[in-house]
């Protein structure tokens, strides 16, 4: 999607200011991106009745600036303001419904079915991508042709966007960081379209560990490239499935544990394992100190920490 096409995007609500409500330019332009075509990418929007921050999400997408987006919503039949959203910035995206459907794995594996991208991910409806996420992946990509999946670290926010922690992820992963729970943020994870085909695509039976269970799946079957970059912001409020579903999420991580044999580390693993992803947080926190952030802006509102 050119940025021309985002000229007469809905306008910004009175007395919301930064990202994602205002667009934040990437700091330079790579001279390497003009003789490139930029590989399509395509996001998915699973939706329900989170219309107190849809337009958020959307906008976090859509004012990416990425030149070959493809960006799908599926909503499950809301009924609060999420489709009166949709209706308003449906010319911007490449296809929305609004209509009942078997929950989130079912409409996050509907839209890929509709997917015409060389490169997938998927935005939960209360969560944003930080500015410049697509370019940056989009990059990784074209340099490590082999990588199947490309992940980066990951902002917390509260309700009104507010930066309240970060998560740092593991470069190296292991069984071990599997059997311990996910190593890597949903919405700061992108994977080419062979990778998530070769593994059949998200299992839409799951409620809970739809990600966790797709995202080992193509652990065993591809390369994984971690960025020291912030791509993406998980919301934090009272009504995600975490808050109203944990014991749910408990016994589908026990099963999937189960599954694919995994066994949790020992005391002596765990002190290793702490110790090696404690040196990598140190690499990334330090490296951004020096080098500064790989995304343009690293505050969900658009201001610097």
């Amino acid at each position: 999607m050119a940025m021309s096409e985002l000229d007469d995007i809905p306008a910004v609500p009175a007395g919301k200011v930064g990202w994602p409500w205002q667009s934040c330019a990437e700091r330079e332009s790579k001279a390497s991106d003009e003789r490139n075509p930029w590989p399509r990418i395509t996001i998915v929007t699973p939706s329900f009745n989170q219309g107190t921050f849809l337009e958020q999400t959307l906008r976090s997408v859509l004012l990416q600036g990425y030149p070959n987006l493809e960006y799908l919503v599926l909503d499950g039949g809301s009924s609060d303001d999420s489709v009166g959203i949709l209706n308003r910035y449906g010319r911007h995206l490449a296809y929305w419904h609004s209509r009942s459907d078997a929950g989130q794995a079912d409409a996050i594996a509907t839209g890929f079915e509709r997917a015409t991208g060389e490169i997938y991910g998927y935005v939960n409806s209360d969560d944003i991508l930080l500015p410049g996420a697509l370019k940056h992946v989009a990059r990784k990509f074209m340099r490590f042709r082999k990588t199947g999946v490309v992940y980066g670290n990951r902002l917390v926010v509260d309700e009104d966007g507010k930066v309240i922690g970060r998560h740092f992820w593991p470069y190296f992963l292991s069984r071990y960081h599997w059997a311990c729970g996910q190593p890597l943020a949903q919405e700061s994870c992108f994977w080419r379209k062979d990778a998530y085909w070769d593994v059949g695509g998200i299992d839409r039976s799951k409620f809970f560990v739809l990600d966790y269970d797709l995202f080992y799946r193509m652990w065993m079957k591809t390369r994984f490239l971690k960025t020291r970059a912030f791509l993406g912001c998980i919301r934090v409020h009272g009504d995600t499935k975490r808050a109203r579903h944990d014991d749910i999420r408990l016994q589908e991580m026990a099963l999937a544990r189960s599954r694919y044999a995994l066994r949790e580390p020992g005391y002596f693993r765990v002190r290793v394992m702490n110790l090696l992803d404690r040196a990598q947080v140190s690499f990334d926190t330090l490296a951004e100190r020096v080098f500064g952030s790989n995304a343009p802006c690293t505050d969900a509102r658009g201001e610097r920490e």
